[in-house]
C-alpha cells in the first residue's frame, strides 16, 4: 500500500518547479533578480557564520594586504577585513533600504490613496505638498535630515524614508483615480459602505500590485542614498557601511585598488539586482508588456 504522506511529499516536490518555471516563462528578468537578490539577501543574513573577524577589527600589524587567503578582499588601512566589513555592509544596506522604503510606503500610500479617494480641495493640497517635496532632491533632503538627527542606523533609516515618499504617493494616486471609476466601486457607495472601509478593503489591494514594484525600486534608490550617505560620513562610524569603505578608499585608489573594488562591486549587484528585480515585477504584473 503506498503511504498517502510520500504522495503528497511527491506533489508538493513537482508544485516547486512548475511554480518556478511559471515565473521564468512570465519574465525572465523577474526571475534573474530574485537569483540575485535573493543570493544577496542570504550573503546579508549568514555574514557572522562565514566570515573569520568581527566586523571594524583593526589589526595593525596587517595595513594594506592586498587579497590573501586569510583576507579575500584584503585589508584597509587599519588593517581592518575588507571581506567581513563588507558582508556586514550588506547588511547595513538591506536593513536601511527596507527600512526606510517601508517608512516612504506608508507615508506615500496613505497620502496618495487620500488624494487619489477623496479629490478636490484635499486632493489638490496633498499633491501640491507633494510636488513641493519634488523640488528638492530626495538625496539632500535625507543628507539635511540625517545631519540634523544625528550619525545613527535610525535617524538614516528615517532621513531617507522621509525623504523619498513622493514618487510612491503619485503611483498611489494614479492607481486609485482608476480603481475609483471601476463598477464595484460604484456599487460599493451604493450600497453604503464606509469610505474607509472602500479605500482599504477594496481600493488598496488592487493598488498594491501596481505599488509594490515601484516600491522595489525606490528601494535600490534608497540603498544607493544609504551608500551616499556613508561616503559623506554621515552614517554611524561603529556600523559597517559600504559607502564608509568607499569613503576609505578613496583615499588609496592609485596604491590599493582592493579597498575600492570590492565594496564598489557588491554595491553595483545590489543596484542592479534591485532594478532588474523590479522591472521584472513590473514586465510580469503588466500582461501589455509580457506580450
Amino acid at each position: 500500500m503506498i503511504d498517502r504522506r510520500a504522495i503528497n511529499g511527491v506533489a508538493r516536490v513537482a508544485v516547486i518547479p512548475k511554480y518556478v518555471t511559471r515565473i521564468y516563462k512570465g519574465s525572465a528578468k523577474l526571475f534573474s533578480g530574485i537569483i540575485v537578490v535573493s543570493t544577496i539577501v542570504i550573503l546579508g543574513a549568514v555574514a557572522p557564520l562565514i566570515t573569520w573577524y568581527p566586523p571594524l577589527k583593526t589589526m595593525v600589524s596587517q595595513p594594506f594586504s592586498p587579497p590573501n587567503p586569510r583576507n579575500p578582499f584584503g585589508t584597509d588601512d587599519l588593517g581592518r577585513d575588507i571581506y567581513t566589513n563588507t558582508l556586514y555592509g550588506v547588511r547595513t544596506s538591506l536593513l536601511v533600504g527596507a527600512l526606510s522604503t517601508f517608512i516612504a510606503s506608508i507615508i506615500g500610500i496613505l497620502i496618495g490613496a487620500i488624494a487619489g479617494y477623496r479629490g478636490g480641495l484635499v486632493g489638490d493640497i496633498l499633491m501640491r505638498i507633494t510636488d513641493m517635496a519634488f523640488i528638492v532632491p530626495s538625496f539632500l533632503l535625507a543628507l539635511l535630515i540625517a545631519t540634523i538627527l544625528g550619525p545613527s542606523i535610525q535617524n538614516i533609516m528615517i532621513a531617507i524614508g522621509i525623504a523619498s515618499w513622493p514618487g510612491i504617493a503619485r503611483m498611489t494616486r494614479a492607481e486609485f483615480l482608476r480603481i475609483k471609476e471601476q463598477v464595484f466601486i460604484e456599487v460599493a457607495r451604493a450600497i453604503g459602505v464606509s469610505d474607509k472601509r472602500i479605500m482599504f478593503r477594496h481600493m488598496l489591494p488592487n493598488a498594491i500590485p501596481t505599488v509594490i514594484p515601484y516600491t522595489v525600486l525606490q528601494m535600490s534608490n534608497n540603498i544607493l542614498a544609504e551608500a551616499g550617505l556613508g561616503f559623506l560620513g554621515v552614517s554611524d562610524p561603529n556600523v559597517p557601511s559600504l559607502g564608509q569603505l568607499l569613503n576609505i578608499a578613496q583615499q588609496y585608489l592609485t596604491t590599493s585598488w582592493w579597498i575600492a573594488a570590492f565594496p564598489g562591486l557588491i554595491l553595483s549587484i545590489i543596484i542592479i539586482g534591485f532594478n532588474i528585480f523590479g522591472d521584472g515585477l513590473i514586465e510580469y504584473t503588466s500582461p501589455r508588456l509580457r506580450r
